[in-house]
Order: structure tokens, then C-alpha cells, then sequence
């Protein structure tokens, strides 16, 4: 019952995400975390406030749209199908392979990027908007730390953009990667710097 509940009001978050251009991450990251207990949910949410301040990422001031979305969920495969089928997602702009490795992805941890606007094309790897969710079950192994980082990294750059370094936090759910960073790396920090400092 709890579950059942708790995926319902995944889904009443999802619906808040808007159908139109939603609130940029270059204007300021205003995140929202939910889906875990109160306590996960702020310590990861702390975690994505404390890492943008290290790499110079703005953040919203207090009364914002959401743009960096984190959902754990215990079926996020239905929390996707149901939020693509309501169209509780923004997905205007996003190439149609991002569109489908986010819905098919079996990983603990997906997130896709949303587009400023329909067809646009930059190499900038600074995030408009993102959606990252978190797969509880295959996750629970991992500290709560750990994913924290890796969230943290996933959503404030487009990884797909321009990829971190080989010992990157980012290759922890690789096959095989039983030696990948357990937290961020200060290279995964570099990168979010050299990001975070390109103006376009």
C-alpha cells in the first residue's frame, strides 16, 4: 500500500513538470527531490546545492520552477511509460535515440536532458532542464552518498555531450566496473568547473 501510494504521488510530481518550456538550469538550478524518505530526499538534494556551489553552477533563488527533477522510484518503468503516455514530460526538442535510451534504460540511475527549444543543436554540455530517476531496487545497494554524487554529476552536465574522464564516478554501474569512484572524483569536479564556466 505504501508503495502504491508513494508511486502515485511520483506521479503527481511528474504532472507538475510542464507541458510548455519549463524553467532553465542555466538560469538558476532549482531542484526537487522526492520518492525516497524525508531524510534521503535532503540529504541528496543538500548534496546537489553543495556540489553546485563547488563548481560555480547558479543556483534558484527560493520560489522556483523545478528543473533538476530526481524521482526514486520502486518501478520506474512505469513511472516513465505512464509520464510519456501523459505527456507529464517535456520532451520537445530531444533527439529521438536520448527519447528512447531514457524509457528502455535498465541502469539504477537514468536522467535525460531537456532542449530549450524544438531542434536546438549546441555543444554546450550546461543542462536545461533534466530529469534523473532512480531505480530503488537496484539501487539500494549503493550508499546513499554515492548516488548522491552520481546524481548530482548526471544532472548538473550533459554527460553525452562531452564525456568526464575514464575513472569518472559516472562508470559506476558499468559491467565490470568493480574499481569504478565510490564518490566524485576531483576530475568529475573539473569537468563540472570547465562546464559551469562556459558563457554562450
Amino acid at each position: 500500500m505504501g508503495d502504491a501510494r508513494r508511486q502515485q504521488g511520483l506521479e503527481s510530481e511528474m504532472a507538475r513538470l510542464r507541458q510548455g518550456l519549463t524553467g532553465g538550469a542555466r538560469e538558476g538550478i532549482c531542484p526537487l527531490v522526492r520518492g525516497a524518505s524525508a531524510e534521503v530526499n535532503n540529504y541528496v538534494a543538500a548534496r546537489l546545492r553543495q556540489v553546485a556551489n563547488q563548481v560555480g553552477a547558479e543556483y534558484a533563488h527560493r520560489d522556483c520552477e523545478p528543473n533538476v527533477v530526481v524521482l526514486f522510484s520502486s518501478n520506474p518503468d512505469e513511472l516513465v511509460v505512464e509520464a510519456t503516455r501523459a505527456k507529464r514530460f517535456n520532451y520537445r526538442g530531444v533527439a529521438a535515440q536520448d527519447i528512447e535510451r531514457f524509457r528502455t534504460s535498465t541502469q539504477p540511475v537514468r536522467w535525460i536532458h531537456g532542449s530549450a527549444a524544438p531542434g536546438l543543436k549546441t555543444q554546450d554540455a550546461r543542462p536545461y532542464n533534466a530529469l534523473v530517476i532512480v531505480d530503488a531496487a537496484k539501487a539500494a545497494d549503493f550508499k546513499v552518498s554515492t548516488l548522491a554524487d552520481y546524481v548530482s554529476l548526471v544532472a548538473l552536465a550533459d554527460t553525452r555531450v562531452r564525456a568526464p574522464a575514464q575513472d569518472s564516478i559516472l562508470n559506476l554501474f558499468d559491467n565490470g566496473a568493480v574499481d569504478a569512484p565510490r564518490a566524485m572524483t576531483e576530475g568529475d569536479r573539473a569537468y563540472l568547473r570547465s562546464v559551469h564556466s562556459r558563457r554562450y
